[in-house]
């Protein structure tokens, strides 16, 4: 099904020119570490907008958790005013990510979309689907997460587009740049994981 037979989704907020981060994650659960990332670049490329957006699923993973538990968990740590939570994959039936940015895009294209992921995501990215094209459809910002830096900045995907590097002090200007381009941003390190509260939920 083409985007063109899809009815275009409603949007969390205005778009018409505004720089939007697109923070896309299974968030099983969501927890501060990934507040941590959304307000990072939020404060630090200047977003007007952090939009986070709820997987339907994860294909690299076998269990995704249950969505609307996912999704009322990254309602609640998203608790901000210039934070969203967007289930347009779910209410889209999208799985992919690259298809997720053709169809905002699409409904928004004047907005200077940003997709933002932690470290540790980086480092798997080559393994997503048609990761070049994203790459090169929109900027990426890639935010410190606790000992992922070394393996993110040597990934696959860092060594093919080093030459689209921006030089971190220049983060808050990745927004208006024209895709191949993204930033590693550091930052004071939150250790909180998915993986360490679903054992914690698990032994209670």
């Amino acid at each position: 099904m083409t985007i063109a037979q899809k009815t275009l989704p409603m949007l969390p907020g205005p778009t018409e020119n505004l720089r939007i981060g697109l923070f896309g994650g299974s968030f099983n659960p969501a927890h501060q570490g990934h507040r941590h990332v959304a307000e990072t670049a939020l404060k630090r490329l200047k977003l007007d907008w952090v939009w986070w957006i709820v997987a339907r699923g994860n294909p690299l993973k076998s269990d995704h958790g249950d969505f609307a538990k996912r999704a009322a968990s990254a309602e609640a740590i998203a608790d901000h005013p210039n934070m969203r939570v967007s289930l347009i994959e779910h209410t889209q039936k999208l799985t992919y990510t690259v298809d997720t940015l053709n169809m905002l895009q699409a409904r928004a294209p004047n907005a200077q979309f940003v997709w933002l992921m932690g470290a540790d995501s980086l480092q798997h990215f080559h393994l997503w689907k048609d990761w070049q094209t994203i790459a090169r459809q929109v900027p990426i910002a890639v935010i410190a997460r606790p000992g992922a830096g070394p393996a993110a900045r040597q990934s696959v995907f860092a060594r093919t587009f080093s030459a689209d590097r921006l030089p971190e002090a220049n983060a808050n200007a990745l927004p208006q740049q024209r895709a191949p381009a993204w930033v590693y941003m550091k930052a004071p390190l939150n250790p909180a994981s998915s993986t360490a509260l679903r054992r914690r939920a698990a032994k209670a």
